[in-house]
């Protein structure tokens, strides 16, 4: 099985923002973990922990893991959470892939899936999702919905990524040597 995630912050920096959302795109469906207050945060990456545990031997493609895993491990031990199972993991960079192989004047994910021809919504953008959190924090409740579809759509694209560049990560993967990312 593969796995697909992405992540969704209050900051680009885990000692000032925290996690707003992680979700997972998998051959069976998808699934989402919504911080619904920040008091809920521990909560939240408990079960997010959880589920990497049962997803554990499956390989999980992102786009830049040098934010999304850094991000959640150091949220993570901020709380008391165990992150040993990062260590475990299975993940490769799809950016990393995009860099090294693609040719590209930006290798942004709403770049790359614009080279190649992929429907993505880029009215909104990572940095606007900071800002809908807040008015959800402040009563607009129906702004969840809108960061959940910002974070579907980034692992849709990730997904249509990956299927058109698939046999050339897999040659990749073998020489990454299943390295952290």
């Amino acid at each position: 099985m593969v796995v697909f995630l992405d992540i969704e912050t209050s900051n680009l920096h885990a000692d000032i923002g925290s996690l707003i959302l992680a979700g997972f795109l998998t051959q069976d469906g998808e699934r989402f973990f919504f911080v619904e207050s920040p008091q809920l945060e521990k909560q939240v990456l408990v079960e997010i922990v959880e589920f990497l545990k049962s997803i554990r031997k499956e390989k999980i493609y992102i786009w830049n893991a040098n934010f999304d895993i850094p991000f959640l491990i150091s949220r993570c031990l901020k709380h008391g959470v165990d992150a040993k199972v990062f260590t475990d993991l299975k993940i490769f960079d799809l950016l990393k892939f995009s860099r090294e192989f693609l040719k590209l004047s930006s290798n942004k994910l709403d770049d790359v899936s614009t080279f190649f021809g992929l429907d993505k919504n880029i009215k909104v953008r990572g940095r606007d999702i900071q800002k809908f959190y807040e008015e959800y924090l402040s009563g607009n409740l129906s702004l969840k919905e809108e960061i959940i579809k910002h974070c579907r759509d980034d692992l849709i694209c990730l997904a249509k990524i990956y299927e058109k560049i698939k046999d050339l990560v897999e040659v990749w993967e073998k020489k990454q040597k299943n390295s952290l990312f």
